[in-house]
């Protein structure tokens, strides 16, 4: 039995996604779990974090999400993620394309009594959907050339700021 939050969060990978035991996903998270980032369409609780895996599932049947880097830090584990599948069944209103992408994302989970209690995550939509060739590649932004519009002086000057933190 995990003791450590990160044992906890690494063993959840482990069960959830490496073996696919989605119903395992109730062991984990506390009743009152919040997902503050939910797998669209789904409410920000467990059974909404199992509809979402599934669905996922449906379209990538070997969809896997894999720990690269677990830390914590108090009650909250970091962990940043591979996220990686072959697209068979239909996603985003578009029939299986048989196309693999690979991303990663990072996830912030709270513990609380051995439990997952709230999820934020960010994930790169746009390259996922690139890969799978749903849309356009997303377009590289350098921050140290000069941009044209006032609004975009200040995204710049913002995106300097935020780099020197």
């Amino acid at each position: 039995m995990p003791h450590t939050e990160t044992e906890i969060v690494q063993r959840f990978y482990e069960t959830v996604f490496g073996a696919g035991d989605i119903d395992a996903a109730g062991h984990y998270m506390a009743e009152d779990f919040v997902d503050h980032a939910p797998w669209p369409g789904h409410p920000p609780t467990c059974a909404g974090f199992q509809a979402g895996v599934k669905e996922m599932r449906a379209a990538f049947p070997n969809l896997a999400i894999r720990p690269v880097r677990v830390f914590a830090e108090e009650d909250k584990v970091a962990a940043v993620v591979r996220i990686s599948g072959t697209q068979h069944g239909e996603f985003m209103g578009h029939a299986g394309t048989r196309r693999a992408f690979e991303i990663d994302a990072i996830d912030i989970l709270r513990i609380k009594n051995g439990k997952l209690v709230e999820h934020w995550g960010v994930i790169d939509v746009g390259q996922m959907l690139a890969q799978l060739r749903l849309s356009p590649a997303p377009q590289a932004i350098n921050p140290l050339v000069m941009p044209a519009s006032a609004t975009q002086q200040r995204a710049r000057t913002l995106t300097l700021r935020v780099g020197s933190l």
